[in-house]
Formats: C-alpha cells, sequence, structure tokens
C-alpha cells in the first residue's frame, strides 16, 4: 500500500513537471518582450466629420502617441456600438467596440482591435477605459502580435460638445 501511494505521488509530480516544459522561457531567447510599452495620448474627437473605414467603422478619435511608441493613432468604431448607453442614477455609460491604428509617416506599425467604456457622470467630463489585443504589428514591434493592450484617459466636453471632445491619456501594450 505504501508503495502505491508513493508510485500515485512519483506519477503526479511527474505530470506536473512535464506539463510545465512547454511554457518554460529563458530571458536571453528575445522571443516575447518583457516590458510594458507605456505611452501617453493626446486625442480629439473626430466623429462629426463622418469617415468611414472599408468595414463600415466611424473615425472617432485622432491622437498623437508619444514614449514607448510614438506616432498617431485613431480609433474605428463599430457602427452601431455593441450596446447601447445604460443609465444610472447620476449619469450613463457608454461602449463601443473599435479598431485601433498607430502610423508612423503613413506607414501600419500597429493595429488592433479594443472594446470599452466612457461612464459620464450628469454635467461631468467623462473618463473611458478599454482593452484589446494587437492583431497586426510591423518592422520592429512583429514579436508584440497576440498581446493584451489598456488605453484609459479624460474626455473633456469643452464648448461645443461632441464636437469639442478631448482629452489626455495612456496606453499600454
Amino acid at each position: 500500500m505504501k508503495f502505491n501511494t508513493v508510485s500515485k505521488l512519483i506519477s503526479l509530480l511527474l505530470i506536473v513537471v512535464v506539463s510545465s516544459l512547454g511554457t518554460i522561457t529563458y530571458a536571453d531567447e528575445g522571443d516575447t518582450p518583457s516590458e510594458l510599452l507605456a505611452s501617453e495620448i493626446v486625442y480629439e474627437f473626430v466623429g462629426h466629420l463622418e469617415e468611414f473605414d472599408d468595414q463600415g467603422r466611424l473615425l472617432v478619435w485622432d491622437a498623437t502617441i508619444t514614449g514607448d511608441v510614438t506616432g498617431e493613432l485613431k480609433w474605428w468604431f463599430v457602427q452601431p456600438p455593441p450596446t447601447s448607453s445604460t443609465p444610472y442614477v447620476g449619469g450613463r455609460v457608454d461602449f463601443y467596440s473599435a479598431r485601433w491604428e498607430i502610423r508612423v509617416d503613413g506607414e501600419l506599425l500597429l493595429a488592433g482591435n479594443s472594446a470599452g467604456k466612457t461612464v459620464w457622470a450628469d454635467g461631468a467630463d467623462g473618463i473611458w477605459d478599454g482593452h484589446g489585443v494587437v492583431t497586426e504589428a510591423g518592422a520592429d514591434f512583429s514579436l508584440l502580435k497576440g498581446h493584451k493592450i489598456f488605453e484609459t484617459g479624460t474626455v473633456f466636453k469643452g464648448s461645443n460638445p461632441p464636437v469639442s471632445f478631448s482629452g489626455t491619456g495612456l496606453f499600454v501594450i
């Protein structure tokens, strides 16, 4: 009976060791970046210009991105949104699903999909955040394909909403 218990324990340990072999990576292999790439984004609303891509998505935000990634960032929103606005006591929440693209000198550097929300308290500016994934990556960023992204920031209403919506935020891969 003691032999049977030891045999089962050794078998279990062997299964754990063998199943984890595929997940072991070494820092010097360089097959995935180990650090976050964080950049500041400064954006303005351009949805009123009614520019659509070939998939029928509306260009809603145009931004500059500076930091670990530097260039121009655009968000093309799926129309209609994936769900309607949700009111709550004291405000509402708007939802989005989008394609984002980062370009440098007109060349596509990174692109992906994201989804998220903007929270609007009554009479106040908004706060938005979203999550997504890199689906296209060129040149030196090719190893980022498949990596997750996080995007967040403020939405200041300005003097003529929505035309005057703008803000500053964070874009992290």
